[in-house]
């Protein structure tokens, strides 16, 4: 009888102690945003804006020049505007493009699926940006 008493004083301090810590880290996340835990795995991330980064560059002009090719079209790539990433097998961009369709300047989206380990890169989708009635 004895040996139970002495494990059951031994569990009740263990036990709060567990019950104690599985309180506290749940009170933590619940009070911190989303926005704080940082990017979520296979969320879409929006990327800083940096005019020097070549390679997003060269990824816009690769979507300019593949809808080209695929339609038929004389698109003249003129700046990225935005980007947005996502991990999937690869990465997938999300392009905010500006180009001349002859003398307009238009913005179109396109989705860019990037493997470079493999030496992949294809455009997924391009399609001009709806314009909205404000």
């Amino acid at each position: 009888m004895h040996k139970h008493r002495i494990a059951g004083l031994v569990a009740a301090p263990a036990l709060l102690v567990l019950i104690a810590l599985a309180v506290s880290s749940s009170r933590s996340t619940q009070e911190e945003p989303m926005a704080d835990r940082g990017p979520l795995l296979g969320g879409i991330t929006d990327v800083p804006q940096n005019d020097n980064d070549l390679q997003l560059q060269e990824l816009a002009r690769f979507a300019v020049d593949e809808h080209n090719k695929k339609a038929n079209a004389l698109l003249a790539y003129e700046k990225l505007v935005k980007a947005k990433t996502q991990v999937v097998a690869g990465t997938m961009y999300y392009l905010t493009v500006e180009a001349k369709d002859g003398e307009a300047k238009k913005l179109y989206e396109a989705k860019v699926w990037e493997k470079p380990w493999e030496n992949f890169k294809e455009l997924q989708e391009f399609k001009p940006v709806e314009e909205s009635s404000a």
